[in-house]
């Protein structure tokens, strides 16, 4: 019966399962609360946590030697599950229906056929909830912009290829006073997970275009 008891909490933490020291980081600027291995402080290993900008759990999986393992669950600002995703096994388990209300839209690149349609739209592994976060926590009001009483919506396109790798960031309409500029920037700091889009389960190029809305009080 002990030993029973024993393999359940090896297995249940990976920090204990693979016999590694470790120090619990947490990290105020980006809202994560994760462990690191004690000989490599830039290797995370253990569980991870992502909050949102008001404290809302985002994201939460385990690492291993610095890279994601295991499962993978991402939550909208409601604490809702909205995508999983196994790591070790590379695959996606769960994904929450995309919302038809969205403004985001999406353009295969080179497509073999004009009647091709996505079959599943590239998906960014943290939950759209996390890219609406990291924007409301990084955007910031150009000072030529709030002068001139200028507001609009910048339009941010950028391809998300066949593995998963984001490259191409412009905007589609220039309002000017910095705002394109500071759009653009944002994205740019957004960490590069996402999964491609398939055609039939097939990997495509995609290009995404992201409203940004600048608004003064």
């Amino acid at each position: 019966m002990k030993n029973i008891i024993l393999f359940t909490m090896l297995f249940l933490s990976p920090t204990i399962m693979l016999g590694q020291k470790t120090t619990k980081v947490r990290d105020k600027k980006t809202n994560e609360v994760y462990r690191v291995i004690r000989s490599d402080n830039t290797a995370k290993h253990g569980e991870y946590k992502k909050y949102s900008f008001h404290n809302k759990l985002l994201i939460k999986g385990y690492y291993k030697f610095g890279q994601k393992d295991s499962i993978w669950e991402c939550y909208d600002l409601e604490g809702h599950l909205t995508l999983v995703y196994d790591f070790s096994k590379d695959s996606l388990i769960f994904t929450k229906r995309p919302n038809a209300k969205s403004s985001t839209k999406y353009r295969i690149i080179n497509a073999d056929s004009p009647d091709d349609t996505l079959t599943r739209l590239p998906l960014f592994l943290g939950g759209e909830d996390f890219v609406t976060d990291e924007l409301i926590k990084n955007l910031r009001y150009p000072d030529s912009a709030r002068e001139a009483g200028k507001m609009g919506r910048v339009y941010v396109a950028f391809t998300v290829d066949k593995f998963g790798k984001t490259s191409n960031f412009h905007s589609l309409n220039l309002l000017g006073y910095g705002l394109d500029e500071e759009a653009l920037r944002v994205f740019r700091l957004l960490p590069d997970m996402w999964l491609p889009g398939l055609v039939n389960g097939k990997p495509v190029d995609v290009e995404v275009v992201h409203p940004v809305t600048f608004m003064l009080e």
